[in-house]
């Protein structure tokens, strides 16, 4: 009995998760909206988040093997709902910024996906990129 209690619980939060992913990315706007944030602190492991909260915050979306292409936030969540039909989850990683690079960038963050590793050279070049295009 204990385990069809368990099984139901578990298919009650798989619905809500998946709710909630369906009101997240129908737009380009860098500042998440409460489903995006909530969907995001539940979707990311601790590991992969690094403790992040992701509620009023501004994130900016980097793809490609090393960091090289900005992506959009619709795309992002596109990714995630695809990969989402067949219960696998997409490859992204927070990268946290300074309060100075949050200053400069106009950003809180930047989350990578489909991205092997960011250095720091690399983060320094996407945070000229963005200062370059404000």
């Amino acid at each position: 009995m204990k385990k069809i209690g368990t099984i139901i619980l578990m298919l009650i939060s798989f619905n809500l998760i998946g709710q909630n992913l369906a009101e997240c990315g129908i737009d380009n706007n860098p500042k998440l909206t409460q489903a995006e944030s909530e969907f995001l602190n539940e979707y990311m492991t601790e590991h992969n988040k690094q403790n992040f909260d992701f509620t009023d915050k501004k994130v900016f979306f980097v793809t490609g093997n090393s960091g090289n292409k900005f992506g959009t936030k619709s795309d992002y969540f596109d990714k995630i709902k695809q990969r989402n039909q067949t219960d696998d989850k997409i490859a992204t990683w927070v990268v946290k910024l300074t309060e100075k690079e949050q200053i400069e960038s106009g950003y809180d963050v930047i989350v990578t996906y489909w991205v092997k590793v960011v250095t720091e050279k690399r983060k320094r070049k996407i945070l000229s990129e963005i200062k370059a295009s404000r």
